[in-house]
């Protein structure tokens, strides 16, 4: 059985096969001038569909997550890549077996989502608005706050036949970061509901201390960070078929003003390597936090747009 899902809907389709290897994407040659130290760098973060289980935990480096997974539980098929509106289907946990249940985490870019939310609140209310709307479904829960592992997290609850489902979902590095659990008995998936309680994340965003130095533990996100007023330096990619489609990047800015780890979210290989070689060459004016230069995680939406436009 695999499973898709999307901002928290979620589909079940019937597949064969096994779970996907990573893909490796080779670097664009080395850029030579003022660009040249990033070039290594820019592949040496972790990205949100990094994670993994490995001892027992669905760990993953880019939330600063670790979920240890229930007793007689273990790592179903990969999903899909990331779509070109930034939604990851970042792991499938199956406890057929065990509890007759499923967990989906799933992750939904905030800078790109397919409606213009701006943070968790507004994604979740649409989500259960429309659950809500759909005659098959049932909701069992309104949507309300809760704590999860000491951080804040949204949930509510629905049913459609005999799958019972509970969606929980947070808010980290500017992605709603959701946990979706399916079950043929409502009791068993409060249960595992509740086992979320042991999972560890980082500290609530709005609780992170700035050092003296202004050092944090993750870059400040920022949406729509590129403008006018930011950009110091700007080399336009070139233009890769295929055209008029959308490309999601996210980067990261240091505290140099340049950009040190480049994540091109959907895209052709040969787009990915035109994008890559020309942010390598971008600089940005510091970011100052308590006065200190901050790194900064933001995103830009490519587009290359058919000739003669």
């Amino acid at each position: 059985m695999r499973v898709v899902a999307l901002t928290g809907l979620i589909a079940t389709l019937e597949t064969p096969g096994h779970r996907a290897e990573a893909q490796t994407v080779a670097p664009p040659a080395s850029p030579s001038g003022p660009a040249a130290g990033n070039a290594a760098a820019k592949l040496s973060s972790p990205d949100p569909e990094t994670g993994s289980v490995v001892e027992g935990a669905y760990r993953n480096p880019y939330f600063g997550l670790s979920l240890p997974l229930p007793a007689g539980w273990s790592e179903d098929l990969a999903g899909p890549p990331p779509s070109p509106v930034a939604s990851y289907v970042l792991e499938a946990i199956e406890g057929t077996k065990t509890d007759r249940a499923t967990m989906l985490v799933v992750g939904q870019d905030l800078f790109f989502g397919a409606k213009p939310f701006a943070n968790i609140a507004e994604l979740a209310a649409d989500l259960s608005d429309d659950f809500a709307r759909d005659p098959i479904m049932t909701i069992d829960r309104k949507l309300a706050a809760t704590t999860i592992a000491g951080h804040d997290f949204l949930r509510f609850d629905y049913h459609a036949g005999e799958l019972y489902r509970v969606w929980l979902a947070t808010e980290l590095r500017c992605h709603v970061l959701s946990f979706n659990i399916t079950g043929t008995d409502q009791a068993r998936v409060e249960r595992i509901a509740r086992g979320l309680d042991a999972m560890s994340l980082p500290p609530n965003s709005g609780s992170q201390p700035v050092s003296a130095d202004g050092e944090q533990p993750n870059p400040v996100c920022i949406k729509d960070y590129v403008t006018k007023q930011t950009v110091l330096r700007r080399i336009e990619p070139d233009p890769v078929e295929p055209r008029g489609v959308n490309l999601p990047v996210r980067f990261i800015i240091g505290v140099d003003g340049r950009i040190r780890h480049i994540h091109v979210i959907n895209a052709r290989p040969a787009q990915r390597r035109s994008i890559e070689q020309a942010l390598t060459q971008w600089e940005f004016a510091p970011y100052l936090v308590a006065g200190h230069p901050t790194e900064v995680e933001t995103g830009v939406l490519f587009n290359f747009k058919p000739t003669g436009q």
